[in-house]
């Protein structure tokens, strides 16, 4: 371990029984069953209206100067960076707070999914990130899913009982949007490099799916505007 990762060691000592407890309940099958797509084929459009899908990126993932962090506390460059911990951690405050409601345009979740490793990609990031919320709300991961897979995530996730969060990489959040049927407004086609802090939501209407942005306010660094339409 190199000097530079001790005081991040310190930090993330708290939240490995936390993160440990979520991945131990992921393998094992516990916690609340979460709805996939049946064998046969899509999943039926079956949200009831006022449903919401909130979608996010994971947390802060490794660049030159901030080396990924598992639940260890070792470097990994699969896993998000001390700043992403801290992220996954507020996360599970905004989704989840301790008194009260979750902020306008959020709700808590009954079913959590994030990208699960294939052949595309690893998804160890998107996985940890909602770790802490899983946790603390006891529902267990669902990771049938993977990058390349969003038509099959989604619909799963609009055949699914109520509020859902999905925790994917940036890449393809763009992906997950147009598997919405008859979204309007119509979403970003991109979701730039350097955006951690924004909630996608998809609202089910009578109609379609209404799209709106919320930005996440939980670290001091989040910005209070919204990714633009491009």
């Amino acid at each position: 371990m190199r000097t530079g990762v001790e005081p991040v060691r310190r930090v993330l000592v708290a939240l490995v029984t936390v993160v440990l407890a979520a991945v131990l309940a992921a393998c094992s099958g516990g916690g609340q069953p979460v709805p996939t797509a049946s064998p046969g084929g899509a999943a039926p459009d079956t949200a009831p209206v006022g449903t919401v899908v909130m979608v996010i990126r994971h947390g802060e993932k490794p660049d030159g100067s901030h080396p990924g962090i598992d639940a260890q506390g070792d470097e990994d460059d699969s896993s998000l960076t001390a700043v992403g911990w801290q992220r996954a951690e507020r996360l599970a405050e905004l989704f989840d707070p301790p008194s009260g409601a979750p902020r306008a345009g959020l709700a808590r979740p009954v079913a959590i999914y994030a990208a699960g490793a294939n052949d595309d990609g690893e998804g160890a990031r998107t996985r940890e990130t909602v770790a802490p919320l899983a946790a603390r709300l006891g529902i267990t991961v669902n990771t049938d899913y993977g990058k390349g897979d969003e038509e099959d995530l989604v619909d799963a996730v609009i055949a699914g009982p109520g509020p859902t969060l999905i925790s994917w990489q940036h890449g393809e959040l763009p992906a997950i949007a147009d598997a919405f049927p008859g979204v309007t407004p119509t979403p970003p086609k991109d979701w730039p490099d350097d955006r951690f802090d924004v909630v996608w939501t998809f609202t089910r209407t009578a109609d379609g799916w209404h799209f709106a942005q919320v930005p996440e306010l939980v670290l001091p660094q989040d910005r209070s505007d919204v990714i633009d339409e491009r």
